[in-house]
């Protein structure tokens, strides 16, 4: 039903429809006529006369009898106790709040380069050696090396190797061998795994006395000190061996023989090197780092 409309005399404060008196309000500036239910728009000094008569007229709150006040008065005293004892208890549950991480930038897989790439045959087995270097500009956790593998048209099994070495500072590079199937194939295709950076100390540590020494095989021995200020832990150190053509032919890993060094503390490594193709040795080259 459409709402009826009037008006409120000013000086009586009586609906000029019906002539009432009695109002209820629906809005700040908006009563309607309990008598005829018409709507009236009004001024806010009126509506502020009108509010206290309307005050005026409302009925006081029953009395609460004396004899269940108290009783009541302490429901709702230990009612709002409970209220915050429950809300703190559900509060101290909840884990505290931690800002938001940023995830770390990805790294480009491209930015991490194959090199010298060989396949040669090593103990009757086919391999793949090559040199991984980190062109990424940062400390990486060194990724494996992925082989796709065809034969003609189809697709073979991949074959994966590991580096030597397992962290790569800005600029090093590292050996990785790569065990193939025997199963024939005709061509392969290299990558990388998503590498990722390393949040790992880097310790400074020195090598010294190092030569390449060869009884019935090849060994590069000599002492590695740690040159850094904490102490140093899994001192490790890889060796590549190249013919007069810079080809790798031969490779090592192994570790310091203390497992951690104090600051200025020395220790003796001896990594021995296995050869993958006869061929005399030119030059080599190694380095040293450190799990922690």
């Amino acid at each position: 039903m459409k709402a009826r409309h009037a008006t409120i005399n000013t000086v009586t404060l009586t609906c000029s429809n019906c002539g009432s008196g009695q109002f209820t309000r629906l809005a700040p500036r908006e009563y309607r006529c309990d008598h005829c239910h018409a709507v009236t728009l009004v001024e806010d000094s009126v509506a502020e006369r009108l509010e206290q008569i309307l005050r005026g007229m409302r009925p006081a709150p029953a009395a609460v009898p004396r004899s269940r006040a108290p009783a009541a008065v302490l429901a709702a005293g230990v009612a709002v106790v409970a209220a915050i004892a429950a809300w703190l208890a559900v509060d101290g549950l909840r884990p505290p709040s931690r800002p938001a991480r940023t995830a770390a930038p990805a790294i480009d897989p491209s930015q991490i380069r194959l090199s010298d790439v060989q396949e040669l045959t090593v103990d009757g087995r086919q391999r793949l050696v090559m040199l991984m270097r980190n062109e990424t500009g940062q400390k990486i956790n060194a990724p494996r090396v992925k082989a796709e593998l065809f034969q003609d048209e189809l697709t073979l099994s991949p074959a994966y190797g590991s580096p030597l070495a397992s962290v790569l500072q800005p600029g090093e590079y590292t050996p990785v061998l790569v065990d193939l199937p025997s199963t024939p194939h005709t061509r392969y295709a290299l990558s990388v795994t998503q590498p990722y950076p390393s949040t790992g100390p880097s310790r400074k540590i020195e090598a010294g006395k190092v030569q390449l020494v060869h009884d019935r095989s090849y060994r590069l021995v000599g002492l590695l000190k740690n040159a850094d200020a904490q102490t140093a832990s899994g001192l490790r150190v890889v060796v590549m061996l190249y013919d007069r053509e810079g080809r790798i032919i031969g490779t090592g890993a192994g570790y310091g023989s203390a497992g951690s060094l104090a600051p200025g503390a020395t220790t003796i490594f001896d990594v021995q090197c296995a050869m993958l193709a006869d061929a005399p040795i030119a030059y080599y080259d190694y380095m040293v780092q450190s799990d922690s």
